[in-house]
């Protein structure tokens, strides 16, 4: 092994992110392999300094044992409580056994260091070093929803598509509610004297949704001051892709040189615009803000979809190398 892997691990996971931003600099792949090589850069540097300053190294310890130990529980409250206010829908599950698999990582670690064992050891390291990854893999996803939720119309906007989401009975949920609000201050905003934008709702009815959901979502607009002339209702679609598709066509139908602006929540926006991509649906996407107790679930559940739709093979590599990494920061 070379005597600084952590380092050589860097290197190679910067050429990658260089090589990967040349080809496809938005995407979410190439912010995690320029992640991975300041990281093992980092754990290089920390691991050297850490005979030098063993005090600052034990605080740093104790303070991350502390911060995973909140976020563990935090997300297993949040989970919980999700699921009392809404049911046991899947994402809201996957908040609590986020949580719980924090909490178990804490407690392997903890067994460890009270009973020891070469064996248990190394799958103690293995377990590590894969939650590490994962933690990683899911901070730079979220740094991607901050950036990316807080976007500006495009330029010469003049369709608005809102992509639809649940109903509360025949009305928009608290979700769609925020959707549409964020379409009409997107409005509000632009020059006075401009043209008014088109608002295509878009949104089929769910098998428990007692309308579409683009009837409801034109039902609002309409409540809140916009000319029927300015709704378009796209009342087909049951998922992404085909909000995108079928809102896409009816902005066609209205002639050349229309542009489309689509909203939708803050943490939904990467992965509509990985969805536009793939479908071929030239489109800006901007977000709308989320309530605080929903957004741990709804991150997560789009965490997992983006990272099947972005992976590349240097993401499940770069776990790979990152055992070896793990191997010698833990024999240091």
């Amino acid at each position: 092994m070379p005597e600084y892997p952590e380092y050589l691990a860097a290197g190679v996971f910067a050429a990658g992110g260089v090589v990967s931003a040349l080809l496809a600099p938005h995407r979410f792949s190439t912010a995690v392999l320029f992640c991975l090589a300041a990281t093992s850069a980092g754990l290089g540097v920390a691991v050297r300094g850490a005979a030098a300053h063993p005090a600052v190294v034990t605080v740093l310890a104790v303070a991350a044992l502390l911060l995973a130990l909140a976020v563990g529980l935090l997300l297993l409250s949040d989970g919980l409580l999700l699921v009392r206010r809404y049911g046991a829908q899947p994402a809201l599950l996957a908040t609590g056994a986020a949580g719980c698999a924090v909490l178990a990582v804490l407690g392997l670690d903890a067994v460890f260091h009270v009973a020891g064992g070469e064996a248990f050891g190394a799958l103690v390291l293995a377990v590590n070093a894969a939650a590490g990854y994962l933690t990683l893999l899911f901070l730079v996803f979220a740094g991607h929803v901050f950036v990316r939720g807080r976007g500006t119309p495009g330029a010469g906007t003049t369709h608005v598509v809102v992509l639809g989401a649940g109903l509360d009975g025949d009305r928009p949920g608290p979700l769609l509610a925020r959707r549409l609000e964020r379409a009409l201050a997107l409005e509000a905003a632009r020059p006075p004297h401009t043209p008014g934008v088109v608002f295509v709702v878009s949104g089929g009815q769910g098998d428990d949704e007692v309308r579409s959901e683009a009837e409801a979502m034109a039902d609002y607009l309409r409540g809140r001051g916009v000319p029927a002339d300015r709704i378009v209702r796209e009342d087909r679609s049951v998922n992404t892709g085909q909000n995108l598709r079928f809102s896409a066509a009816l902005v066609d139908k209205a002639g050349p040189g229309h542009r489309a602006t689509v909203v939708t929540s803050g943490f939904h926006v990467y992965r509509t615009t990985l969805l536009a991509r793939r479908v071929g649906v030239p489109v800006h996407v901007v977000g709308a803000p989320t309530s605080p107790a929903y957004w741990p679930a709804a991150t997560l559940r789009e965490f997992a979809a983006v990272v099947w739709l972005d992976r590349l093979p240097t993401v499940g590599l770069s776990l790979l190398l990152a055992v070896p990494v793990a191997t010698a920061l833990f024999e240091h």
